[in-house]
């Protein structure tokens, strides 16, 4: 475990790209695959490049976070507080990596060309689920989704906590142009 006590600039700044990527994808995808099929068509496009790029940042992500830890909490933090918050940061990059392999599927099974603009990749070429699977993984995107989205009201509501009732560093020492001492 890292003796930090501080997240540093690279930490901040893919947290934040990742943090607004996620927010606007999951506001922006909502329903999506409800809309018409010309409006989906160009959903398609915006909602791979969105996601393609957590994807890639996810890695980036994960294999820093492997490498260099996160950094220490709180010593005021009790033992559930302190498994509710690796559970919550684990559980954010374990439903996010599912959400991206359950999108690669579902997009497998559409009938139309699901093309990440930007990056040209043609998710429904890979052809990794047979079509009659649609429905299925709809609802299994969607379940994830909806999993996010609780683990994402967690993380903030817990952030606002320490800041807030706590008075502790927790959220100042992810906020971008906030120096913390440690």
């Amino acid at each position: 475990m890292s003796e930090r006590t501080t997240y540093g600039k690279f930490d901040k700044f893919i947290h934040w790209l990742m943090a607004i990527n996620v927010g606007l994808t999951l506001v922006f995808a909502r329903d999506m695959s409800h809309l018409p099929i010309d409006e989906r068509v160009i959903e398609y496009g915006q909602h791979g490049a969105s996601v393609t790029t957590i994807a890639i940042c996810l890695v980036i992500r994960a294999i820093w976070r492997a490498i260099r830890g996160f950094p220490v909490l709180p010593e005021a933090m009790v033992g559930w507080q302190v498994v509710a918050a690796k559970l919550v940061h684990y559980g954010l990059y374990v439903a996010m990596f599912a959400q991206i392999i359950a999108g690669v599927l579902l997009a497998s099974t559409t009938e139309r060309d699901f093309i990440a603009l930007g990056y040209n990749i043609n998710y429904s070429a890979f052809n990794l689920v047979a079509d009659s699977n649609y429905d299925l993984m709809l609802d299994v995107h969607e379940t994830i989704y909806n999993i996010i989205l609780l683990l994402l009201l967690v993380h903030v509501v817990a952030a606002l906590k320490h800041h807030f009732v706590d008075k502790d560093n927790v959220l100042k020492r992810m906020l971008p142009f906030v120096k913390v001492d440690g």
